[in-house]
Parts: structure tokens; sequence; C-alpha cells
């Protein structure tokens, strides 16, 4: 998407000017499988803890933000969308967008002109839900989550809101839902955790820069040169975690690109 993009300077500019910018140079494609299981295994829903010999690397908003360049401030998104309080524009645009798939997301996107305010704003809707479909909230399900629509109702805020939280609240809810029921398909981003994963083991800092950067160049090199720490099971989760079933990443993890 972001090669097409990076075609169409204008629709480019709204899209960092909604501060999506950072993400055109991230790509979740060819992540090392084993390395993003291994982070899955040990991964302790109690405390939002990887755990390696290397550290324990803690998950939060702020290093999610960091490492998506997202804002990790400002007001939260809802949980979902309550249709009586929305206005009869609102209840349109979330009856239109409703059940709409990756595919039919990236169309609009790139098929939708700029030519007049009524177009524009369809363009930045569509593509505030595909960014979500494919990378932020990527689920196995074709359709997008209901908690993506809650997004696209006040597009004067977008960049203020705390899009960290956002994707941070999902992701763990779902690694929770895996862990407690023992499914075996992740929704969310796990790829996030890959970068904050690999940035503190490797590099000892997590600061807006590095992060940012490590993303970056993990999105360069399809499989890191650097040796990983070796994994280690926390005492307190080795009976749980032995029953644990195969990590399978969402089927629509794919890149940005």
């Amino acid at each position: 998407m972001f090669k097409y993009l990076n075609k169409n300077p204008e629709k480019l500019r709204l899209v960092n000017e909604m501060g999506f910018g950072a993400l055109s140079h991230l790509s979740a494609n060819n992540l090392d499988q084993q390395l993003l299981k291994e982070i899955y295994d040990r991964f302790d829903i109690r405390d939002n803890t990887i755990y390696s010999d290397a550290a324990a690397v803690k998950i939060t908003t702020r290093k999610i933000g960091d490492a998506l360049g997202l804002c990790s401030k400002g007001t939260p998104y809802e949980t979902r969308v309550v249709r009586k309080k929305l206005r009869q524009e609102d209840k349109d645009m979330h009856k239109f967008f409703q059940g709409k798939s990756a595919v039919a997301l990236t169309e609009l996107v790139q098929a939708t002109p700029l030519d007049i305010e009524e177009n524009r704003k369809l363009f930045m809707r569509a593509f505030i839900l595909w960014i979500q479909k494919v990378f932020l909230l990527p689920t196995s399900t074709a359709s997008i989550v209901l908690t993506a629509l809650t997004t696209i109702f006040d597009l004067e805020t977008t960049r203020q809101r705390n899009w960290a939280l956002h994707v941070h609240d999902f992701l763990l809810q779902e690694l929770k839902k895996v862990k407690q029921n023992h499914t075996a398909a992740i929704h969310g981003c796990v790829y996030v955790l890959m970068i904050i994963y690999f940035h503190e083991t490797q590099f000892g800092e997590n600061s807006k820069e590095g992060l940012l950067k490590t993303g970056q160049m993990m999105a360069k090199k399809s499989r890191s040169k650097r040796k990983t720490p070796p994994m280690r099971v926390p005492p307190s989760k080795r009976d749980s975690d032995s029953e644990s079933e195969s990590y399978q990443p969402s089927s629509d993890s794919e890149a940005t690109e």
C-alpha cells in the first residue's frame, strides 16, 4: 500500500497528517517465526512481560507508541460503537464500513479521488480502517473488527488520539484469550512485541528514536543476523507453558507495503 501512496503525494500527505507516516517504514512480511513463537510462549499475561535469560521485557503503551511511531498520550478510543449516540451521518458511515474486508478497504483507498472534501474524508476513513485491519489490529476473520470502527468519526483529532493504547489493549486482550483458551491463532499486532523484545535485549535502550530505528532496521532485513538471546521459562509458568498450543500468527499480519 505505501508503495502506491509514495506515488500519490497528496494521499501520502494526508496519511502523515493523521500520524501514520512512521508505519511506511515498517513491514510484517517474512518475520522470524521461531523468534515470534518464543516471544509468545514466554509472554506472561499476569504482568505483560516477556521473560528470557537476557532480560524481562515489559510491554507498555509507551513502548508500543515509540516502536510504531504512534501517539501514546491523549484521549483513548471507545472499545465499541454505541449507535444510539451517533449522529445520523456517523450512523450511515458506520453502516457503510461495517463488514468491509482488507481487499475492499484497499480498493477504496486506491480508488477514492481527493477532488472534494467528502471524498477526502472517505479516503481518510478507509485508510484508518485498512491500517488497523492489516497491521495494527489484524485478525483471522475477513472483516474488520468492531473496535476499529470507533476510530473513523472524529477525523480532526485522529493524530492526537492514543493509538498506542488502542493497539496495546487489543493485543493484550487477544493474547490473554489465546493463553487462557489454548487456541492457536493470535490476533493483534504481534510484530510490535518482536520490535520491543529485540531492541531491549540487543541494545538495552528504549528511547523513542531507538525503538523506531530498530523497527525500521528489522523491516529491511527479513531475518536478523544478530544472535537472539536464549529464552527462559519463568518457574511460575513452567506447568502452564508446557501445555500451550503452537503459535500461529493472524492471517492478516501482512506487510504495510
